[in-house]
């Protein structure tokens, strides 16, 4: 994971660069968090449309909820993308080999097998391929993340903050919908037909493909900064349990943990049971799909608009407010009230830009707990424990809406909102680096 030498970079604040400097900032981290979403739209989108329309058995299309285990146990191995390498070159790499992966992947299916129900030539070999792709997506998770916090500084992180989550969202328009899509038995594939392509092997053939165009472009876009290794007074790099404590000994690490594990609690009970609240309400598969569409779409502009006020006003004025406007049950609302349609959709646009607004200033936070010389690492335990705080949250959302019922189940969402209340108020907010400095 190599890289040339780095030509030796400052970074100043986001807002006074130049416009030049803006735009390319803006152009290299939309195209990295592009990279960083569209594996993730491949491995629990496009492949789970392609197990469905192929007839595979529902305990084949569960499996791909597996491929998450790889981000929840990036602590495991993240200390090695800071001690090995550097970041950029483990970003450009893991899109690189993802792609070639995929591209093999859609030439190992076969010519006919993506028309039919026959499936892959074998389910073990098909597994094993996804699986390491899986753990590979979950490395570029960690050498994106990383790269993006040690290229930026503090306000530059928030200002692009909103337009990394709007590409990332961007990608799984093009995993969950365009290559779909191109899967359509109904579409006309023209010579790649005559030539015995299938309709599902040309749609990987394709995400693969694209991802490889997206690490070429990254290989020359992404800046070339100073990456800090951590080093020892002989000389030597840190061990790999240094970044652990690095980590845990940091100041307030009690109440950041605790924030990281439970903020999201609340909007992710939500999230969860609310397709199910607007199916009993006798909301239609088409309606959800178009609710869908505009809270998808109200995210992006959220985090963007979240990202510019953060750049501005900064952290410490924003993240109490936001976190009071994620905690508002709007759901619950729409439980109590029964509105119509068009209620039901101000109250979705509602949510989602509150949820958007909340997200973005926490991944913030997080990013200035993160310590530069272990900015992967550090960056990577955090989103694993907001992963399993969301997984525990939404784990038991569907056993505890059928047994009290809608209106109770959305008013306990706002119960899961209260330790976010408490601790959004106690947690530090400062930047760690900065706080060491002084």
């Amino acid at each position: 994971m190599s890289d040339e030498a780095p030509i030796p970079a400052t970074a100043p604040s986001a807002s006074d660069a130049p416009a030049d400097k803006r735009a390319r900032e803006l152009g290299w981290t939309t195209s990295a968090y592009f990279g960083e979403g569209l594996p993730y739209s491949i491995l629990h989108m496009l492949l789970t449309e392609y197990l469905t329309a192929i007839g595979a058995p529902a305990s084949e299309v569960g499996y791909t909820s597996w491929f998450h285990v790889p981000v929840t146990a990036k602590p495991l191995w993240s200390p090695i993308v800071d001690l090995i390498g550097t970041k950029r070159g483990w970003t450009i790499t893991m899109q690189l080999l993802i792609g070639l992966g995929i591209v093999g992947l859609a030439l190992w299916l076969g010519a006919d097998r993506g028309a039919t129900h026959a499936g892959p030539p074998s389910w073990i070999g098909f597994w094993i391929v996804l699986g390491v792709i899986a753990v590979m997506h979950a490395m570029h998770d960690i050498a994106c993340d990383g790269f993006y916090m040690i290229a930026l500084d503090s306000r530059g992180q928030a200002l692009y903050s909103g337009t990394r989550q709007a590409a990332f969202r961007a990608a799984m328009y093009v995993g969950g919908a365009a290559l779909v899509l191109l899967a359509s038995p109904e579409r006309d594939l023209g010579a790649w037909g005559a030539a015995g392509t299938s309709h599902w092997q040309l749609a990987f053939f394709a995400a693969g493909s694209l991802l490889i165009a997206t690490g070429a472009t990254n290989a020359l876009v992404l800046p070339r900064v100073i990456e800090p290794h951590a080093i020892k007074k002989d000389g030597t790099r840190e061990p790999f349990w240094a970044t652990y404590k690095s980590f845990f000994t940091q100041p307030g690490v009690m109440l950041v943990l605790g924030f990281a594990l439970t903020y999201r609690l609340g909007d992710t009970m939500t999230s969860s049971m609310s397709s199910v609240l607007l199916r009993d309400l006798g909301v239609s598969l088409d309606e959800r799909g178009l609710l869908r569409s505009i809270a998808l779409t109200t995210t992006i502009a959220g985090s963007i608009f979240a990202g510019w006020l953060l750049a501005r006003g900064g952290l410490e004025r924003w993240l109490v407010p936001f976190t009071w406007v994620m905690a508002v049950p709007w759901y619950l609302v729409v439980a109590v009230v029964r509105p119509p349609l068009w209620g039901i959709g101000i109250a979705v646009v509602l949510e989602q830009l509150a949820g958007s607004l909340a997200g973005t200033a926490s991944t913030v936070l997080l990013m200035r707990r993160s310590r530069r010389t272990f900015s992967a690492s550090h960056y990577a335990f955090f989103t694993a424990l907001v992963s399993l705080g969301s997984t525990m949250s939404g784990g038991f959302s569907g056993h505890l809406y059928e047994r009290v019922g809608a209106v109770p189940y959305f008013a306990l969402t706002l119960v899961a909102s209260v330790p976010a209340l408490i601790l959004v108020r106690l947690v530090p907010v400062g930047g760690i680096d900065d706080a060491a400095a002084r």
